[in-house]
């Protein structure tokens, strides 16, 4: 039995930030916390927040804390930003706006970077929103990268994904339907105290058009808003409270198999990229073949199929 796990249940803010910790540093040791919590993970309700840098994501999340916090909802934020390729740091880290809830005991807010980490979310998401989870918070608030259509993998974790948009985007919205558009729920369009919307929204509703909708599909929603001052803001909680009340009764079943499905492969797959990186970084005979391919005497692809042979492993 794990102390720090169940002192994690009993909501001991310290231990929350120990075990935190200890999934950062990757200690092998945090097996058996992780193990002991998840039994007490799925009664969150986790939302998802996307879009593009200073599209006013950090805004409408402070916004969405003190709006759950007026409610007496325990709050969970776990923001992620791209990391340094120099130092694996967290470029942004821009957490100011949030600085306000820093002495709210039933706030809790986690900055990470993403370390490389596809999708734009970090390698112990799952983990921190599963121990944020366990130890009770009422709402988790999910904060991704916002770069463009990598970062997908939100609506995994996510109950509700809103996808944070601003006028100025442009022909911008073009790029990016294939990808994150699709994955959506609600769409603010922010900031339009600044610029007219009207032409982003127009284009925008074009794209999610709702042909063939039955019961069991979700009418995805486009709300105007100016986080700073507030303006839109009762329609987006009134879109996101409806998209709650379906998700519930609809995608709950589906939403947690994916979950599982996504949360042992990435396990899986953070396992094997870690051994292959540490195995290639102290292999003498890797960075042999290294110097050979960039003097062109080997080429990537052939030394690679030689390399996986040897490691014995197949399609």
């Amino acid at each position: 039995m794990s102390k720090l796990a169940e002192e994690v249940l009993n909501k001991n803010i310290s231990s929350v930030a120990k075990l935190v910790r200890k999934v950062e540093d990757e200690d092998n040791d945090v097996y058996k916390d992780l193990k002991f919590l998840y039994p007490y993970t799925g009664n969150a309700y986790i939302l998802g927040v996307t879009g593009l840098p200073g599209s006013g994501k950090s805004t409408i999340i402070n916004l969405l804390i003190k709006h759950y916090r007026s409610l007496g909802k325990t709050v969970g934020v776990i923001a992620v930003d791209p990391s340094s390729p120099i130092s694996n740091g967290s470029i942004l880290g821009d957490r100011i706006r949030m600085l306000e809830h820093s002495v709210d005991e039933d706030v809790f807010i986690k900055s990470l970077a993403t370390r490389g980490w596809y999708g734009g979310l970090s390698k112990t998401t799952s983990r921190i929103i599963n121990i944020l989870d366990a130890m009770g918070k009422d709402v988790i608030l999910l904060e991704t990268v916002g770069v463009g259509q990598a970062e997908v993998s939100v609506m995994n974790f996510s109950h509700t994904t809103v996808i944070v948009l601003v006028p100025e985007m442009g022909d911008y919205i073009q790029t990016i339907k294939a990808g994150v558009l699709e994955i959506g729920d609600i769409f603010i369009i922010n900031k339009i105290d600044k610029s007219e919307p009207n032409e982003l929204s127009q284009n925008l509703g074009a794209l999610i058009h709702h042909e063939n909708e039955g019961p069991q599909d979700w009418r995805k929603r486009i709300i105007l808003t100016s986080a700073l001052n507030s303006v839109g803001f009762d329609e987006l909680i009134n879109a996101i409270d409806d998209h709650r009340e379906f998700f519930l009764k609809y995608k709950k079943e589906k939403y947690l198999k994916n979950r599982a499905n996504n949360e042992l492969k990435d396990e899986i797959y953070g396992y094997f990229l870690d051994f292959v990186i540490k195995k290639f970084d102290n292999d003498k005979s890797f960075e042999e073949i290294v110097n050979s391919i960039a003097k062109k005497k080997a080429d990537p692809y052939s030394s690679s199929l030689q390399i996986i042979k040897n490691l014995k492993i197949k399609k």
